[in-house]
């Protein structure tokens, strides 16, 4: 694991995997975490880490990226189909910047 560079798993026999590991500037542990289980849409998850990176699904800052975003047909807008992983790694890091002052370092 390496901290701000993004580890692509796109295996054909399991679901496409995609991490974000970072440190917030408190010093929290973080992952952007973008699945795709061999049917669109991916989704995009900020997850909390423990202090051995471990994901944390139960903590309250832990949250769906995309959640409240729709899809306009032939029109990217919360909805990446699988060819569209570059994309969506662009947005969600954008977006998690975004979300909060401690982030916006990463």
């Amino acid at each position: 694991m390496e901290l701000n560079k993004w580890d692509i798993e796109l295996e054909p026999w399991c679901p496409a995997q995609i991490y974000y590991y970072f440190l917030d500037s408190e010093g929290g542990r973080w992952c952007i975490y973008l699945r795709w289980r061999h049917q669109d849409p991916w989704t995009a998850e900020l997850v909390h880490c423990d202090d051995e990176w471990d994901f944390q699904w139960d903590h309250p800052e832990t949250q769906d990226i995309l959640k409240g975003m729709s899809h306009t047909q032939g029109v990217i807008s919360g909805y990446y189909t699988d060819e569209e992983y570059p994309a969506l790694m662009e947005r969600t890091l954008e977006l998690v910047k975004n979300m909060n002052p401690k982030f916006r370092d990463i």
